[in-house]
């Protein structure tokens, strides 16, 4: 059995299914603000808070508008992603219960997405009694990854040690704020969004129901 005291899940990609909702949030950036499609956009903002991202695209394409007209375009062309659209990733709900029921290990959401974003998940799908706290880049003044802070934060508030810490990501981003933080990390792995290098993971998987990430947190497969 694992010695992992806490578990700190990322949401977008990692629980929720959003990054095709997402792709067409920024179809809408792209025709309105008349950038490029660049695939390698996904890798860069993983992870970021939108404030962070608005600033990045501003920067990356010299943008006339101020940092608040693109971020305000991003709220509102992006808000039915966790509204409407999203849906739990296969095997997550299933995680989440065994985690509880079998070993009550602290348990957190560690998210670049907003605060009310996660509690909008969070209470779309019934996952309020999985967590012992919610942790969004609001909490540290709108730092993403692969700044560690959030993961920092969320550890801090758990009262848990970074170094009996395990995160579950999906980006690479993601990957190098664990590891900054000084946590254990398994990504779960998307072939039809995932870029980057992910060596540094202490496990990779490609679903939530691989028995691999079970065993790796400590958990009884199949309960």
């Amino acid at each position: 059995m694992s010695n992992f005291k806490a578990i700190l899940f990322d949401m977008d990609g990692t629980l929720v299914d959003t990054s095709l909702h997402w792709l067409t949030a920024y179809q809408k950036f792209i025709e309105k603000f008349n950038v490029p499609y660049v695939r390698e956009h996904v890798k860069l903002v993983d992870g970021k808070s939108l404030l962070e991202s608005s600033q990045i695209f501003k920067d990356l394409y010299n943008l006339p508008h101020s940092v608040e007209e693109i971020l305000e375009h991003k709220l509102l062309t992006s808000e039915d992603v966790y509204k409407v659209h999203a849906l739990p990733l296969i095997g997550a709900t299933d995680l989440l219960k065994q985690i509880k029921i079998q070993d009550n290990k602290k348990t957190a959401v560690a998210s670049g997405a907003s605060l009310n974003r996660i509690e909008t998940i969070v209470n779309r799908f019934g996952w309020q009694n999985y967590f012992d706290t919610l942790a969004s880049t609001d909490h540290v003044n709108y730092a993403g990854k692969p700044d560690p802070a959030v993961f920092l934060y969320a550890a801090e508030v758990l009262g848990v040690a970074p170094e009996d810490c395990v995160v579950v990501e999906d980006s690479e981003n993601g990957l190098s704020a664990a590891k900054r933080a000084g946590m254990k990390c398994v990504v779960r792995h998307d072939d039809r969004w995932s870029i980057g290098d992910y060596s540094a993971a202490d496990l990779i998987v490609k679903s939530l129901e691989d028995k691999e990430i079970y065993d790796f947190l400590g958990i009884k497969y199949g309960s």
